[in-house]
């Protein structure tokens, strides 16, 4: 290589760096921002994923201390937690209640699930079951069919279960008929439980239906 060339080199060399100086200079501190940002950005969410995790677990221990039996307990619990732990703790609530005999109290709460805006049919739906069954035998039973036929859709959650609960109604009711096509409904259904077709076998034949006919 020649004096030259070498003196071309290290030139290029210079002005390489003094071009990377000036870059670094004006750029410098907002590539250093950047990386300080990425950096607390991910400690923040490291922070609230920390939290979510210890809230959580305190939410999970208080569900575990509380006595499921235990009105007061349950109420203590429903006005500790929030989100979607108090839905948990709104139906624990109302099935303390119902077991205290404190039935209207229970179906209120009840309805007041059933009612909540945006909440999954998981919960609405089972809330809404709990409050016709806990509230039936004091309801008119037009208006208790009225409020489970929603319930009994094709593809509802708990269709076996609320068609079960709209036979015995119906049955109470003195409408038979229409019993027994709920019954059937159950006994046809290939998503109910062996459970429940047992229990609409058992209630279709002491009603003198014909279990035969739901195979038709």
């Amino acid at each position: 290589m020649s004096e030259t060339d070498s003196f071309i080199r290290e030139v290029e060399e210079e002005v390489r760096q003094d071009r990377m100086f000036r870059l670094w200079k004006k750029y410098g501190p907002y590539a250093v921002a950047g990386v300080v940002g990425v950096v607390a950005i991910s400690a923040g969410l490291t922070w609230m994923k920390h939290r979510e995790v210890l809230k959580a677990r305190e939410t999970g221990g208080a569900f575990l201390a509380a006595d499921i039996g235990s009105v007061e307990d349950q109420e203590v619990l429903a006005g500790a937690v929030d989100g979607p732990a108090e839905t948990i703790a709104q139906l624990r609530l109302a099935a303390a209640k119902a077991q205290a005999g404190e039935t209207e109290a229970a179906a209120g709460i009840y309805r007041a699930v059933a009612d909540a805006p945006g909440l999954d049919p998981i919960y609405s739906e089972l809330a809404r079951l709990q409050a016709v069954r806990v509230s039936a035998a004091v309801m008119d039973p037009a208006a208790a069919v009225a409020e489970l036929d929603p319930l009994t859709a094709e593809g509802a959650p708990y269709r076996a279960l609320a068609l079960e609960l709209r036979a015995a109604i119906r049955l109470n009711a003195g409408e038979t008929e229409a019993a027994h096509e709920d019954l059937q409904a159950i006994l046809s259904d290939p998503t109910a439980t062996r459970d429940i077709q047992g229990r609409a076998s058992v209630m279709l034949v002491s009603s003198g239906g014909d279990v035969s006919a739901a195979a038709q």
